[in-house]
């Protein structure tokens, strides 16, 4: 029995109106909203790989492969930083640095690898008043020998010691002392293998005198940093016996400065066998050195 004419008529014109897509307007909103979204995207993925460059350029700069040092001081007065505003303030400062170090383990994969090229980090003079910013340093180079925190805000000791015990190789440190009685005997006991605190030895050696590369409490520096006002050496005339901590000392100088023997008994004669004096003649009397002072 077939359908009657109308209906069927019906049925038909709605199927063929019926075909293809429908949107309601929800449909056609969400559709709008989705485009900026999408082409957001690229830009995202551009400023990444800026940032990425930019990090990796950073450490590029910053690292001098022949004193195994990277230098992060000043950070906000590096160009390409203070462009990007990454370390404008602490809430882009907090980014700067993890993100840094995630960059540092990419270029170093191994604990071998970040062991070879890197013994000392300063950070001096970033006026940092926690270790909020810098904290991920312990994470990532926790095996350094050498530390410089000189020239910052900490108001105390107590700003220190979220990296109480992390630093187990830290042999040399630096940073501005503190108003309270006995904070180098607290610092020292944060760290086990710590020997020079602001070019003071506060602990005895336990192993070969000299590892340290720095020898003043002034900044680290990628040259050498030399002794002032010492008379020419005579190498004609033997160097007179120098007791077992003498000795030390000696090849401590030698190891931080490059100096011949000579040069270190002279510089450590002339500042009193002290190191801190040392260190101030050894830097006034720089531009005064032959170039046969060193080894």
């Amino acid at each position: 029995m077939s359908a009657p004419r109308g209906q069927g008529r019906g049925r038909g014109r709605g199927r063929g109106r019926g075909r293809g897509d429908y949107y309601t307007p929800s449909d056609r909103q969400n559709q709008n909203q989705s485009q900026p979204q999408q082409q957001a995207e690229p830009d995202r993925a551009a400023a990444t790989l800026n940032t990425v460059d930019l990090l990796k350029g950073f450490l590029a700069r910053r690292y001098d492969a022949s004193t195994k040092l990277l230098n992060f001081s000043t950070i906000a007065t590096d160009e390409e930083v203070a462009k990007s505003g990454m370390f404008r303030q602490e809430s882009t400062q907090k980014k700067f640095f993890p993100a840094l170090m995630v960059i540092c383990d990419e270029m170093l994969e191994t604990r071998e690898a970040k062991e070879a090229a890197i013994e000392s980090v300063t950070l001096c003079g970033n006026n940092i008043t926690n270790l909020n910013v810098v904290f991920d340093l312990c994470k990532t180079l926790n095996h350094i020998k050498n530390l410089d925190l000189s020239g910052n805000a900490f108001h105390s000791v107590n700003a220190l010691k979220p990296w109480k015990g992390r630093f187990k190789k830290l042999e040399h440190l630096i940073i501005d002392p503190f108003s309270s009685i006995g904070w180098e005997d607290e610092l020292t006991a944060w760290f086990p293998k710590l020997r020079i605190l602001n070019g003071s030895q506060v602990r005895a050696d336990n192993t070969a005198p000299g590892d340290a590369s720095m020898i003043t409490d002034a900044p680290m520096a990628p040259t050498p940093q030399p002794m002032a006002g010492a008379p020419s050496p005579t190498p004609t005339l033997p160097a007179p016996a120098l007791d077992q901590q003498k000795e030390e000392m000696v090849a401590y100088v030698q190891q931080a400065t490059n100096l011949k023997r000579d040069y270190a008994i002279q510089c450590l004669e002339a500042g009193g066998w002290d190191l801190n004096r040392a260190g101030e003649l050894f830097t006034q009397s720089q531009p005064t050195l032959p170039p046969d002072a060193y080894n």
